[in-house]
């Protein structure tokens, strides 16, 4: 809870820094913002699976420049679901941190190329192959790139991660490898890790 308060102090007083002067473009102007995406997602379980999610952040600009102006992002809330034969996945992630780039060719018209980071879930279903269900949480990466006109955006959104199960090391006695298809023992201390690799279509807003 202490480090949830700290990130929450660091980006008021980043908002608070940030960009105090009156600018036109809408490009370049700090705000909240409102993203939904859709695409596909590989897991060690599910391959291919199509689905939409939902993103919600702020952003802050700094610097004079009418061309390029570096930023700080926060993303408070990110969740998707996939759909697949072999069952859903979902990936769902708050209060995440990155960088933020804009560059305006002409007045309200520009590029975005940004990065976040993060801790994540994950929940991967397995509802025909005989395996366990999977849920973890690991470091996630958020790269995006967008086109920019006015307050819209559309652009690309890719998520890598690699999660840990939860649980206690004792739960299971083994589990199936779908890439090798047989069953791996546990020892003491190892437990399920399940990469993700997500690439989708976003659409949002600024305000």
């Amino acid at each position: 809870m202490k480090k949830i308060f700290t990130l929450l102090a660091i980006c008021l007083f980043i908002g608070a820094n940030a960009q105090d002067e009156a600018v036109d473009s809408k490009l370049i102007k700090n705000g909240f913002y409102v993203e939904s995406f859709g695409g596909i997602v590989t897991t060690d379980f599910n391959k291919g699976d199509s689905g939409f999610g939902l993103k919600l952040g702020n952003v802050w600009y700094f610097g004079s420049s009418d061309l390029w102006r570096p930023g700080f992002k926060t993303v408070w809330f990110r969740g998707a679901t996939y759909f697949g034969d072999n069952g859903s996945t979902v990936q769902g992630s708050i209060l995440n941190v990155g960088f933020a780039n804009i560059i305006e060719f002409k007045p309200n018209l520009g590029l975005e190329a940004n990065i976040n980071f993060g801790y994540n879930i994950i929940y991967s279903e397995n509802r025909y192959t005989g395996g366990s269900d999977f849920i973890g949480g690991g470091m996630m990466f958020n790269p995006e790139l967008k086109f920019r006109f006015n307050v819209l955006a559309v652009g690309l959104d890719f998520v890598f991660t690699k999660a840990r199960e939860f649980g206690d090391d004792d739960d299971y006695d083994s589990y199936y490898d779908y890439n090798s298809n047989t069953y791996i023992n546990y020892n003491d201390s190892i437990k399920r890790k399940v990469g993700l690799t997500a690439i989708n279509l976003s659409i949002g807003a600024k305000f």
